[in-house]
């Protein structure tokens, strides 16, 4: 496990977690921060991912707003400063940010040509956005907020998407569920799994709506489906 250094589309440079597996050529990810920064717990599904035979990728995406966040959800000068930060942080240049990581890791030499990204809450808005806006092979979104507002970009998607949605998701209305259910469900590329009694963040270790059963299910289900697209 190792941090490298990206160049950015903008003539910058930032920081992001590398976690290669045993065994290479392998399919890689880009895995996609919360409002946490790439934080331990981003770090540690980047070890899983390795530990599955994936090499992961998580990139600073805050750089440019503050190097190296690492929060956490315990305390509410955090949630705060996480909000903060997720006010402040632009889209369409974090695209840019995961572009260069994924072109980065599209030519590494331990990859095998592969990419796919994975990314929670604000990273699952933006694996969804990677997944429709590039050629990502595979993406995946878990409780990605404000998904219902971007379904249109679905006629662009390249690769697979797979998203997993929490039913009691508190920044997520039933109304935009059920509209993001009624725009892609009949669409071939992509894969929506709903969690019936699941609030935001259902899979993060620690926090408040965390369940474990729910979130195996939910990875099972993830790894199963970039084992299929990045193999």
């Amino acid at each position: 496990m190792s941090e490298i250094i990206v160049p950015s589309k903008d003539g910058g440079q930032f920081s992001a977690y590398l976690a290669e597996p045993d065994e290479k050529p392998a399919g890689t990810i880009v895995v996609i921060q919360e409002i946490f920064g790439v934080n331990a717990g981003i770090r540690g599904k980047c070890d899983w991912l390795a530990a599955q035979g994936f090499m992961a990728l998580a990139p600073d995406l805050f750089w440019r707003i503050e190097p190296d966040v690492q929060l956490t959800d315990q305390t509410q000068e955090e949630w705060d400063k996480a909000f903060a930060l997720m006010n402040a942080f632009d889209i369409e240049k974090g695209i840019d940010d995961l572009r260069a990581a994924k072109h980065l890791l599209r030519g590494h030499a331990y990859g095998n040509g592969k990419v796919g990204c994975l990314g929670y809450c604000l990273g699952g808005k933006l694996a969804y956005l990677m997944g429709c806006r590039t050629d990502m092979d595979a993406s995946v979104s878990y409780y990605g907020v404000g998904l219902d507002e971007l379904t249109g970009e679905a006629a662009n998607a390249k690769g697979n998407i797979m998203l997993h949605i929490a039913q009691e998701d508190e920044y997520v209305s039933k109304e935009a569920q059920e509209k993001i259910h009624a725009d892609l469900d009949g669409n071939n590329q992509f894969t929506l799994h709903s969690y019936p009694g699941m609030g935001h963040a259902f899979t993060r270790q620690g926090g408040a709506h965390y369940d474990e059963q729910a979130a195996k299910l939910a990875d099972d289900r993830t790894i199963q489906f970039l084992k299929t697209h990045l193999s």
